[in-house]
């Protein structure tokens, strides 16, 4: 027996046992890590970190109720060394069963969060419903009720007070008596548009709600009963002398640019008898026409899939990734508005008719042609040159708009897109590294965090308005077979809280679009929230630069976060996109229309076959050969032509577009102090012509072509982007 040998022997068999006792506790330690960690992902709600040192790769916020999943990662350091080889795979469970899978790529240096793609997504993504409980609880609500006396007692006081002011004799008028109907005016309209804005929202999700219809109708009639009584205060504004609005404006200064552009019309105003009789009739004749085409669309159903639904619903399924669910539902949505179409020709006949015959009667009073166009153009606080260099620089561009197209149709291996195409998602290409990836698809939650990271690059705050419009359950996407087509942004005065309402919410690149479109119009009113009311009566041109401002940041955020040529393509498909929404399609609305007063100003009543006819060239007119077909009864699925209290709802969507892109352009240029400079151009809006705050903020002249071909610039640059994205990915152009 040799002890250093025994010794040598026992030291190397407690080497052994000691090392495979820390093999064994490292997998057991690993294995709680594992367990530890499903569990809580199948917890309620939970948040899901994967650490590394003191920075968190990625975090999960999982909601079991509602099945919702998203995902915001961090930069990652980068000398980091994964055990994953810089991927993980994480299963989101609710109910047991697996909803979504979602696969971190490779993280990269650069300020931009690591790229997510989706794998699996679930069968179905829905948004949120909003909640408008703060405002009233319901439509029988006593304060809403309440509000609708009021208001009944307001209009009947300023009735009274209205007989005061003599319209044939301005020069007369009492100040004080201008005054005290303003402020009682305000409160009147504030609490009107508290109960319309309730009953719309209400019957937007549900069109057959019929007590929405009932409260509609209520303050639609009290609306038309309040503008007849305070219609001497607005004629004897824009006919008083000089030194009386001064006067008024000393008192009331915060309607000082809308009463000086009000009476830009002093030449057209009718006198008081005929200004309210056409008041009075609009309410049962040129408005019904509007409130019937809704009451149409609302319950038209159309046949997809062997699924009865709604033409809201069908209309969201353009977006669909299938290109058989897109043509059967544009399909679908074409007979459904042939079996209405007579409807919607006399409704459009009508609603022509009316303001052609009412221009004929101010022309008549000013001694000079009132134009079809005068009154969109007086709405949107803009004259007919800055009208016409903007359509003279879109004409230019049409050959980029059709370049969209057509670079689309080759990266689907077509010759010419169908209508049904023309805002489906991209399709999967091979990139050169030989790997595909499929079409963008979010849940409500991944969306909005896409947004709020986007618009976070402007400012903290436009970053928190946005957390705050879903916290506060402000918007509304959710389903129904009754629901009213289309999107739009709202505002409840007495709270100054915007709404946004989607017809459909599906998770696709175009719907995470149209989101961020309307909380851009959210945002605008957000920040006028500590304004006089009358300052914030901004026209729809300018409202869009808020709304397309919020797309183009989005847009540019998911470009910039883009990790290979098939993701930048994909980015890139949302610019080609736009860019042929508002240099073709909404252009050929414009045309359309013109079109349409033109013919209409000859003494033409037009068929159905009219309409299909007109639409069919103002189409061929800007999508030339891009397009297998024309979409003839674009007429009558759109809702713009047949809206009563807005004129021309299309031109100020492209305004909005090229005058955005010069807006974002400035952004690099003024670094830090862009944030508080955007917020003051969208203050301005309401108090300022188009013009002037073009102006002031950009020191450019929008009444010269020059300035709407430097926004054409941008969107070559953008579309030159995609071009050679698609060429990565193997497309030959």
């Amino acid at each position: 027996f040799n002890p250093k040998n025994a010794k040598l022997f026992f030291s190397y068999f407690s080497s052994l046992f000691y090392f495979r006792i820390k093999q064994i506790l490292i997998l057991t330690l690993v294995l709680i890590v594992r367990l530890f960690l499903r569990f809580e992902i199948m917890s309620h709600t939970r948040n899901l970190g994967l650490k590394v040192g003191n920075n968190i790769q990625t975090a999960f916020s999982v909601t079991s109720g509602t099945r919702s999943v998203s995902a915001l990662s961090k930069q990652l350091p980068g000398y980091y060394k994964s055990p994953f080889k810089y991927s993980c795979r994480a299963e989101i469970y609710h109910s047991g069963k697996i909803q979504s899978k979602l696969t971190l790529v490779q993280s990269y240096q650069g300020p931009t969060r690591t790229a997510v793609t989706v794998g699996d997504a679930p069968d179905k993504i829905v948004g949120p419903n909003w909640d408008n409980s703060d405002v009233y609880s319901n439509l029988k609500a006593a304060r809403l009720e309440s509000d609708l006396l009021e208001v009944e007692k307001l209009t009947e006081k300023l009735q009274q007070l209205c007989k005061s002011l003599d319209v044939e004799q301005p020069e007369s008028v009492d100040v004080s008596v201008l005054v005290s109907v303003a402020e009682l005016k305000l409160q009147a309209g504030t609490l009107l548009n508290d109960v319309q804005v309730f009953a719309s929202c209400e019957q937007s999700t549900n069109g057959l709600n019929a007590e929405a219809k009932q409260v509609l109708a209520r303050t639609r009639s009290l609306s038309s009963k309040l503008e007849q009584a305070i219609q001497p205060h607005t004629l004897m504004l824009r006919l008083a002398p000089h030194s009386a609005i001064q006067d008024y404006l000393t008192q009331v200064p915060a309607e000082s640019f809308l009463v000086q552009h009000a009476r830009k019309l002093r030449d057209t105003t009718l006198s008081l008898a005929e200004e309210n009789i056409i008041t009075a009739l609009s309410l049962d004749g040129h408005s019904a026409w509007g409130h019937l085409y809704d009451a149409i669309s609302s319950t038209l159903k159309c046949e997809v899939g062997g699924e009865v639904v709604g033409v809201a619903k069908a209309a969201g399924l353009l977006n669909s990734a299938d290109e058989k669910v897109r043509r059967e539902a544009y399909n679908s949505i074409q007979a459904a508005w042939r079996g209405q179409e007579e409807a919607a020709a006399g409704g459009l006949n009508s609603i022509t008719g009316w303001r052609l015959e009412l221009n004929k009667q101010r022309s008549a009073k000013a001694g000079r042609d009132v134009h079809f166009l005068e009154a969109a153009l007086h709405g949107n606080h803009m004259t007919q040159a800055t009208l016409d260099a903007m359509m003279e620089a879109v004409g230019e561009a049409k050959s980029l708009g059709q370049r969209c197209l057509r670079l689309q149709a080759k990266a689907r291996s077509l010759t010419a897109l169908h209508p049904a195409d023309l805002l489906a998602p991209p399709p999967t290409l091979q990139s050169q590294d030989g790997k595909g990836r499929g079409s963008l698809q979010l849940e409500f939650e991944a969306g909005m965090d896409v947004i709020a990271e986007a618009v976070g690059s402007v400012g903290m705050e436009v970053k928190d308005f946005v957390r705050k419009a879903q916290e506060s359950n402000w918007i509304e996407g959710g389903e129904g077979s009754a629901r009213m087509p289309g999107a739009y942004c709202t505002s409840f005065e007495s709270l100054r809280a915007p709404r946004v309402y989607l017809s459909s919410f599906t998770g696709s690149a175009q719907h995470v679009s149209t989101l961020a479109h309307e909380l851009g119009h959210a945002y605008h009113s957000w920040v006028m929230r500590d304004m006089p009311l009358p300052l914030t009566r901004y026209p729809m041109n300018l409202a869009e630069t808020a709304s397309i401002f919020f797309e183009t940041v989005v847009g540019d955020r998911l470009l910039t976060m883009a990790q290979s040529p098939q993701e930048r393509m994909q980015y890139g498909w949302a610019d080609a996109t736009s860019a042929a929404v508002f240099l073709l399609n909404i252009p050929t609305r414009f045309d359309f229309e013109c079109a349409l007063y033109e013919a209409r100003s000859e003494g033409r009543v037009l068929t159905p076959d009219d309409f299909r006819g007109m639409m069919t060239t103002a189409w061929e007119g800007r999508y030339g050969d891009t397009l297998t077909e024309m979409d003839s009864m674009f007429w009558a699925s759109k809702l713009h032509f047949h809206l009563t209290s807005i004129q021309f709802y299309n031109f100020p969507y492209t305004f909005g577009y090229l005058f955005s892109l010069g807006v974002y352009a400035q952004q690099d240029i003024m670094g830090e102090g862009f944030k508080d400079a955007y917020v003051n151009l969208l203050r301005d809006t309401g108090s300022m012509t188009a013009e002037e705050v073009v102006m002031k903020h950009l020191g450019a002249n929008i009444e010269e072509v020059e300035f709407w071909r430097g926004s054409i610039r941008i969107i070559e640059a953008k579309i030159d982007a995609f071009e050679q994205a698609l060429k990565e990915c193997g497309v030959e152009i």
